[in-house]
């Protein structure tokens, strides 16, 4: 068997698997989004753009802050997309800037939809609390 054809047949088909695998890994958990890194789980889920991203306790509305920093604005989408420790403390630091808080709980809420009961309900994704040292 001459190489190009071994490379075809063996090394391409075990790499995509490999691949496969480890975004499936990294899906269940790392809490990776699916439709980041190839997009294997492109439509197993409602667009992360529709997840609520609630901040507890804002004196300050929360949209006037995104509406006066693009900053923070870009970085609610990052979170939307990525909900991890590391974007919540993030998150948490900037808006707690904006609101001169020193604690500040971050929840990321998904939307869940039932085809059988049609109903349409809201799952916590993750919450982190935030309290300056």
């Amino acid at each position: 068997m001459n190489t190009k054809k071994f490379i075809v047949s063996y090394i391409v088909p075990i790499s995509a698997l490999l691949v496969i695998g480890i975004q499936f890994l990294l899906i269940k958990h790392y809490k990776l989004n699916p439709w980041k890194g190839g997009g294997f789980g492109m439509y197993s889920q409602i667009h992360y753009y529709y997840n609520d991203l609630i901040i507890n306790d804002l004196k300050k509305p929360f949209d006037s802050i995104i509406k006066q920093d693009r900053q923070v604005a870009s970085f609610v989408m990052d979170v939307k997309r990525t909900p991890n420790k590391n974007n919540l403390k993030h998150m948490a630091e900037l808006v707690s800037q904006y609101a001169k808080r020193d604690s500040i709980t971050i929840q990321i809420w998904k939307p869940s939809v039932n085809a059988e009961t049609s109903s349409y309900t809201r799952e916590l994704l993750i919450e982190y609390q935030f309290v300056k040292p």
